[in-house]
């Protein structure tokens, strides 16, 4: 048992600094505790600007190593933590080797306090928790919140017991499991791709079609890694001209600070014209390719930056219904959830992803053939306009969306819009057939040998209008 208060030290991640809606339900949980004292680093708010207080910094990391235990606090953008806060570890790991301080984290307890519409919240926890145990911290399960849940009184009950059992657990030392496998650290095979061919059953677009715009989104190009050579691979193998963009070349003035001037006005409160530099490139393009390097338990940063930036376009998804695949250099293998989050976007946003290939292959060859097999999928179903299948990531995503926009539908009019558009709204109880179907089912399902009888012969009601569909051979 440690002496004295246990010392707390909260990250906010927000970028909203004080105004943390997160911050709130932190604040109120250590609030109601005894024996505790803690300290605040507006993390978010402070790392925004690319240029930052070095100085600041470094007083961070002094609170670090002052503390007992560490809270991640922070909202969920684009189904993880915020640029800002996964760019504060790489900044304090530079840190603490000059200021001979590289065990600082080691042996502390930390936890997690996030905010959403429980929209991929286990993905960001999930980053948060490896990447804490990856520097020697103890990480028990966090909490994660909606909006409104702080304001009912059973939900502050379970807050406090959270935060007293995480205390407790502090106090004790006690022991903790480690959820997440070390990283192997080591890198991909080296790709090296001889000359390369065209793939079997590329296609061109039939007389008349217009030619699919295609533009390829990477943080790598025409260098010496394995994703430049994976995309002159696949833009040989690609039947049609493909637009490269590096995101790297961008001049980005900050990251999402999440005013929501977007949702609100119209237009992004940053000034850099990022806002339309997304929309000419991504809301205009048919195929949009995107060749990713991993860092980490994630993507490089700039990947981050870039989609939380993304969210200047609101809550409407740019490449709905168009088609996508993504090449990623790194051991993918290790990282399911980054994995899981690709997977993820293309089945919310609809974006009919061809597949994700990854350079994880010692046979160049066998890579070099699936790179050309993948263009030239990608190319067969746009000429097809094929669309996917949406499974529980998309569904459930798409969910929470419908249910969020719809209950906030007259302050976000342009997402609103999108949605009705869409028929994104697409409620059960306004489905009348349904109800009519179920008022009278009711009526009759109240009477046992009429639920006998449908027990009978549901099997063969159950397939009639698809064997129908079946047996006629119709298109």
């Amino acid at each position: 048992m440690m002496d004295g208060p246990t010392r707390v030290f909260v990250a906010n991640g927000s970028p909203k600094g004080e105004y943390s809606l997160t911050l709130q339900h932190t604040l109120y949980m250590l609030g109601q505790e005894d024996a505790v004292e803690w300290r605040i680093a507006h993390i978010g708010e402070a790392l925004s600007p690319l240029a930052y207080d070095r100085d600041w910094l470094a007083r961070v990391v002094e609170d670090i190593a002052w503390c007992d235990a560490i809270i991640w606090t922070t909202p969920v953008y684009t189904m993880l933590v915020p640029w800002q806060l996964m760019r504060f570890f790489d900044l304090v790991r530079d840190l603490i080797g000059d200021m001979g301080k590289g065990q600082v984290f080691a042996g502390k307890y930390a936890t997690s306090m996030l905010t959403c519409f429980h929209y991929y919240d286990h993905l960001a926890e999930e980053w948060l928790r490896s990447t804490s145990e990856d520097l020697g911290m103890s990480f028990i399960e966090g909490r994660t919140a909606d909006s409104e849940d702080m304001l009912k009184a059973e939900h502050r009950a379970s807050m406090r017991f959270f935060m007293h059992e995480f205390l407790d657990a502090c106090r004790r030392k006690a022991p903790v499991e480690r959820k997440s496998a070390p990283l192997s650290g080591l890198p991909s095979p080296r790709f090296t791709p001889s000359m390369p061919q065209m793939a079997t059953g590329a296609v061109t677009p039939a007389p008349g079609n217009p030619v699919p715009r295609t533009v390829l989104l990477t943080d790598e190009y025409r260098q010496d890694g394995n994703l430049s050579a994976m995309i002159d691979v696949f833009i040989a193998a690609y039947p049609h001209p493909v637009e490269v963009v590096n995101i790297n070349d961008f001049p980005y003035e900050a990251g999402c600070h999440g005013c929501l001037r977007c949702e609100l006005v119209g237009e992004c409160d940053r000034k850099d014209g990022f806002q339309q530099f997304y929309a000419d490139l991504v809301n205009t393009c048919d195929v949009l390719v995107f060749g990713m390097n991993t860092e980490g338990r994630y993507l490089k940063p700039v990947w981050k930056l870039f989609l939380d930036r993304s969210f200047a376009n609101g809550h409407r998804t740019s490449m709905m219904g168009q088609h996508t695949c993504y090449l990623v250099a790194g051991r993918l293998r290790e990282l399911p959830n980054v994995r899981q989050f690709l997977e993820g976007k293309d089945q919310v946003g609809r974006e009919n992803s061809m597949g994700i290939l990854s350079d994880e292959y010692e046979d160049c060859r066998q890579l070099e053939m699936l790179l050309q097999e993948l263009a030239g999928r990608l190319a067969r179903a746009v000429a097809a306009n094929y669309q996917k299948s949406a499974n529980f990531l998309g569904l459930g995503g798409i969910k929470i969306f419908r249910d969020l926009i719809y209950s906030m539908r007259g302050v976000v009019r342009d997402d609103h819009r999108f949605y009705k558009e869409r028929g994104l709204y697409d409620f059960p109880q306004r489905n009348l057939s349904k109800q009519a179907f179920n008022v009278f089912m009711g009526a009759a399902f109240m009477f046992e040998p009429v639920r006998l009888q449908a027990f009978e012969r549901m099997p063969a009601m159950y397939i009639q209008q698809h064997k129908r569909i079946v047996d006629s051979g119709e298109p």
